[in-house]
């Protein structure tokens, strides 16, 4: 896939991003004292690595095993039928170990930026059930917010440019872990 970016800098590495999911696993711990009602859902597709980290790290701090589970809201977007669309999208198994009823559900993404996806998200999980609370956990908070929607747990808070992007690879979608600051160039090339 040809990308139209450049790298103006690295906002963590590896070493600090395992630092920022060590802390919002603290906060999310800090939060929710009862591990048996906690469900934590991945978003397609970097929230579903950095949600079995979490899942694993909480794991740890409980002495219990934290379910996770992955969802994919793609088509519950406002915005679906206006997106680019990229050859034929399919739709991606919404992966749920367990009821969403009466949980509460942490649903974790790699970068909150307009809010839509998460918007979405939620929706997809009251099409599920009903849980008792959703509490949204971010990697990076990028700003430029569309929909009034806040993170409960954000591992970094960056203020950027239009023209910009946080691009979070991690493993084992990427070949390493770390966040970069880019900025996206225009595409010249119209028909």
């Amino acid at each position: 896939m040809k990308d139209n970016s450049k790298r103006i800098r690295t906002l963590l590495d590896a070493q600090a991003l395992d630092w920022a999911l060590d802390e919002m696993a603290a906060r999310i711990a800090k939060l929710h004292s009862n591990p048996e009602k906690m469900l934590i859902l991945g978003m397609a597709s970097r929230g579903i690595p950095l949600s079995q980290e979490l899942a694993k790290r909480l794991s740890e701090k409980y002495g219990v095993k934290i379910p996770s589970g992955s969802i994919d809201a793609t088509f519950y977007r406002d915005d679906f039928h206006y997106r680019k669309q990229i050859g034929n999208p399919e739709m991606r198994i919404t992966e749920m170990p367990a009821s969403v009823n009466g949980k509460i559900v942490i649903l974790v993404d790699d970068v909150l930026y307009t809010g839509r996806s998460v918007r979405a998200a939620i929706q997809a999980i009251f099409d599920l059930g009903r849980p008792s609370a959703i509490r949204l956990c971010v990697l990076v908070d990028r700003g430029h917010r569309e929909l009034p929607i806040a993170p409960d747990c954000v591992g970094l808070t960056v203020e950027t440019d239009v023209d910009q992007e946080v691009r979070v690879l991690i493993r084992p979608i990427d070949e390493e872990n770390a966040v970069y600051l880019v900025k996206v160039e225009a595409d010249h090339e119209r028909s």
